[in-house]
This record gives C-alpha cells, structure tokens and sequence, in this order.
C-alpha cells in the first residue's frame, strides 16, 4: 500500500510539474555552445568550455565525448559529481574543472580529434542537447623562417629567384610571400619530414621578373610569411638593390691609370705643332 501510494504521489509531482512548465512557457534546456579551440600547442594547458541555458530546469549530467568515447561526466546529484574515464585519468585537471569546462593539462599529440558536449536537463522537461568541435594539436617550429636569394643586386627585366626555408611543424607550416607590401603566392612549395615527431620542414620558392615599376627609391622588399593556425606566424624581410648600368667615360677617370699618360700625350702633341708653325713662319720670312 504505502509503494503505490508513493509511486502515485511521485506521478502526482511528475505531473504537476509538467503542467506548471507548460503553464509557464518555460521551455527547459536551450543555447547549448562550445568554445573548442581551433588549434593548440603540444604541452598547452587547455579549457573545453560548453555553455547552456536551462531556464529554471535543474542541470542532471553534462558528458564529454573525444571521437565518440565518454571520457567526462558531471552529475551534480553524485558525490563527487565528477567522473573521469579512459586514458584520460592523468589528462584532466579536476580541481579546475566543473559542470561548464573541462582542462586539460599537458596537452599531448593523441589529444587531437573531434570533442563532443552533451548536456541533459532534469525534470520537468529532461531536453538533451549537444555541441561538438574539431581540435588540432600542432608542433610548432622552433626559429624563424629563412630567406635566401640569388644574389643581392638585380637589374630591370630580370627574375629574383628567392627560398624560404621554416623550421620542421606538424602541420607544416603555410608560407605566403609579398613583394613591397603586394601578397603574391609561391612559385613552388614543398616539405620534407623530419624522423622525429612527424614534423615537416618547409620549402617555398618565388620567381619574380623585375620590372621599371618594382623598385622604390632603388630598393625591393622582400617578405616571406609563415603560419601555423594562429599559433605560429612570422615574418622575415629582405632587401634586394637595383643593378644599374654605369657610363664609361672617354678620357677615363680620375682614377684610370691611363688618364695621366692621356694628358702627357696631348701636351707633347700640342708642342709638336707648335714648333712646326713656328718653323715654317720662318722660312717665309728669309
């Protein structure tokens, strides 16, 4: 007698409460959002955040998926609330982390994939909703891109040949180029991957024909621009000269060697003349 007068006055509440969610207008669970980023780097401390509203409902568990496994749940009605599975024992800091986020510490390579929230509220409506978000865990390069061309000076009509060599990352790093500010695209792009850590170097090269209007004041910049995600970006510069074509003198300079033996030879000469007019003035006046 006293079971079945319970599990009515249980039905009885259950039912109430329905009654007072629908009277009210109150939908239950609603803008469930995540803030997975996009992109971390190996050894980070990092925090999975999801965000909801449950307009007055009480919160029943919120779960966390990697790549369709539970690795997290929050079930404030347990004790503790927090429950940890998988190989994420020694992942997660669960001092830091709570009904809203999760953080992880000393992110690893095996971390990376498809992060799912998935939040469930209690009575009286029991809405389940969920988010999910992809996360890349990169290594990133350790220095500074290089660039290296041909030589340093170039005249009109000919082609720059440049190289931009970034450090081994995983993802390799992505390289743009620009010439006096003016974004161009690579002539070629290629990397090679290094033995440890699947990391990959990267090679970008750029062909640029010279033309009158691509020196300003006799110089032309240089810049190659490397990123990975947002983690990463650098920027290295190099100036290139202008080659102009020098005018040779007639006499030569006042630094040919033959410009002194040049003088002597015209003085000498003028003498000559000089001596043969006055000998022939003579010999009309005998």
């Amino acid at each position: 007698m006293k079971s079945t007068a319970r599990r009515r006055n249980s039905r009885s509440l259950d039912l109430s409460l329905l009654i007072l969610a629908v009277a009210t207008g109150v939908n239950g669970l609603t803008n469930v959002t995540h803030n997975i980023p996009e992109a971390v780097a190996i050894g980070s401390i990092v925090n999975l955040s999801c965000s909801y509203d449950l307009q007055n409902d009480p919160l029943y568990v919120v779960k966390w998926y990697k790549s369709g496994s539970e690795f997290y749940r929050y079930l404030p009605k347990e004790a503790p609330p927090i429950a940890v599975f998988g190989n994420f024992s020694d992942k997660i800091n669960t001092v830091l982390s709570d009904a809203h986020r999760v953080v992880l510490k000393d992110v690893t390579p095996d971390l990376e994939g498809k992060y799912k929230c998935e939040v469930s509220g209690d009575l009286p409506h029991f809405h389940t909703a969920f988010t999910s978000g992809y996360m890349h865990v990169v290594g990133l390069p350790e220095g500074i891109p290089e660039i290296l061309v041909e030589k340093q000076r170039y005249a009109i009509g000919e082609t720059v040949k440049a190289n931009c060599t970034v450090p081994p990352s995983n993802p390799p790093a992505n390289v743009t180029w620009s010439i006096n500010e003016i974004s161009l695209n690579s002539t070629y792009h290629k990397t090679i991957a290094e033995k440890m850590d699947n990391r990959s170097r990267t090679y970008a090269g750029l062909d640029f024909e010279i033309s009158q209007d691509s020196f300003r004041n006799g110089r032309l910049q240089i810049t190659c621009h490397a990123n990975v995600f947002q983690l990463y970006k650098m920027d290295v510069t190099t100036l290139i000269d202008e080659e102009r074509p020098r005018l040779a003198s007639v006499l030569g300079t006042r630094d040919s060697p033959h410009t002194g033996s040049g003088v002597a030879n015209l003085t000498i000469a003028h003498w000559i003349v000089l001596l043969v007019s006055a000998n022939s003035i003579l010999q009309c006046t005998r």
